[in-house]
């Protein structure tokens, strides 16, 4: 069973839409019930836990899904030999991880967070085993299902913990329990679709092959993870948790829409990784054509979530939130950079060139990591939020230098795109700033989509081609 880009694409995005409309319920319920100094020890244990988990994979999941989209009749014994490596630097990366919370001297009750949130990176590291193969095959269904089960079982659990004023660790349980679930799910429908048998054996000979190809990317991967929460390890020892709780609102807000370029970045890897082989020359047709889809959409988020910031964060977590805002506007213009690079990124791996990517990865990280040392004395986390937009700047632009080196990119057709969905996108934020003055938050935000679309439509950034495009290739059928 297999689907079209725009097919798995839009499997993916309707089940993230859902995980993540869940997601942001309970995480806005959490905050409110727990305090901002308790959101931040809540939301530190799981990013310091998020940091591990590539340390786990180390880059294997990917290899997994490139070389089973490349030799599919291989994919059993790809699956039993990168599973049972990734149990082993699963239990590794838990004691890693314990090891460097006591060495960073954190007080009893995080060590304590951090260990259990430990429980779920292992679990995490399991389930994309499984998930690899079904991207491989280009299939994100099961995957689908997967996390809006996960996301369900999480919020049941923490919610059951919140009424029964349980201690702060039975939350970060609730993601084990809910991770633990998901990997007996996705094992039960990997050998019912593709007909495996698991066993205790893995072939040296693939694992060998596997970790060599795997080194840029762990070393890609861990950068990355670095780069996305070096700033909270950095405020962990710099500033009280309250500046983290603080923090935790506005980066969740901006990344409760990062499983858009995620969802489309995972469909156009198996694919790009393919035509690598067998058509070469569409690549960067896709590329453009994923970049003008992520341009409709990120544009309007900037500029929309940016104007409505205030009243949006007052309403959902409480005035005593209010320093998020300012936070949160600078997260959202580094999110236009930080959409664009999963697509460059994607391309760099699919496309062998790995190595480059996990140079500007570096590169990234320790302009990041000085910038964050630097700011963050000086601007507390508005030091830490300009040092993001810095550096998606650095990981998009530089990321599509090196895309355009390897694949032909029609920059011309990426500027006419960008613009038609640009200015519509401005030109709607400033209207929703006028509009806020006079009518209240939900109307405003209506109008505000009413007028994107409209002008959408005017600048030529959607047209009806588009439009039946999209319904022709979101229709999830099967592809012979």
């Amino acid at each position: 069973m297999a689907y079209t880009v725009s097919q798995n694409t839009s499997l993916y995005t309707t089940a993230s839409i859902l995980q993540k409309a869940v997601s942001f319920i309970y995480f806005t319920i959490v905050a409110r019930l727990i305090g901002v100094e308790n959101t931040g020890h809540y939301f530190f244990a799981l990013s310091f836990a998020a940091i591990f988990t590539v340390i786990a994979d180390f880059g294997l999941a990917a290899v997994l899904t490139r070389e089973t989209a490349r030799y599919p009749d291989q994919t059993e014994g790809y699956l039993t030999t990168v599973l049972w490596t990734k149990i082993a630097f699963g239990l590794g990366s838990w004691v890693l991880m314990i090891g460097a919370a006591y060495a960073l001297g954190y007080d009893p009750i995080l060590k304590k967070l951090i260990l259990v949130a430990g429980l779920t990176m292992v679990f995490d590291n399991l389930h994309n085993v499984f998930f690899g193969v079904f991207r491989a095959h280009r299939n994100l269904l099961i995957e689908s299902i997967g996390i809006i089960m996960s996301q369900t079982i999480t919020m049941a659990v923490g919610l059951f913990a919140l009424w029964n004023h349980w201690p702060l660790w039975s939350l970060i349980a609730a993601y084990t329990i809910a991770s633990a679930t998901t990997v007996i799910f996705a094992a039960i429908a990997a050998q019912r679709v593709y007909k495996l048998h698991y066993r205790l054996a893995f072939d040296t000979a693939i694992l060998k092959s596997f970790i060599n190809i795997a080194i840029p990317f762990g070393v890609a991967g861990i950068l990355l993870r670095l780069y996305s929460y070096a700033d909270s390890i950095i405020m962990s020892k710099l500033l009280d948790p309250v500046y983290l709780g603080w923090w935790s609102v506005s980066y969740k807000i901006t990344f409760a829409f990062q499983f858009l370029p995620v969802a489309l970045s995972a469909s156009i890897y198996p694919v790009m990784s393919s035509w690598m082989i067998t058509n070469r020359e569409k690549i960067g047709e896709l590329f453009v054509k994923a970049w003008r889809y992520l341009f409709l959409i990120v544009f309007p988020l900037t500029f929309g979530l940016g104007a409505i910031a205030e009243p949006l964060i007052v309403k959902l977590y409480g005035a005593a939130y209010l320093p998020s805002v300012t936070v949160l506007r600078i997260l959202l213009f580094s999110l236009v950079f930080g959409f664009l690079s999963f697509v460059t990124g994607a391309t760099l791996n699919a496309t062998n060139n790995q190595k480059k990517q996990t140079t500007l990865l570096a590169v990234t990280l320790v302009t990041n990591v000085l910038l964050n040392l630097l700011l963050i004395p000086l601007f507390t986390i508005r030091g830490a939020a300009f040092a993001a937009l810095i550096g998606n700047i650095i990981l998009a632009v530089g990321g599509f230098v090196l895309v355009k080196k390897t694949v032909a990119i029609k920059t011309s057709e990426l500027w006419d795109y960008g613009f038609n969905a640009f200015w519509p996108a401005a030109v709607m934020g400033i209207a929703a700033l006028v509009l806020l003055k006079i009518m209240n938050l939900w109307l405003v935000i209506a109008i505000s989509v009413l007028l994107y679309v409209v002008l959408l439509y005017v600048s030529g950034g959607l047209t009806k081609e588009l439009v039946q495009e999209f319904k022709l290739k979101l229709l999830p059928q099967r592809s012979l």
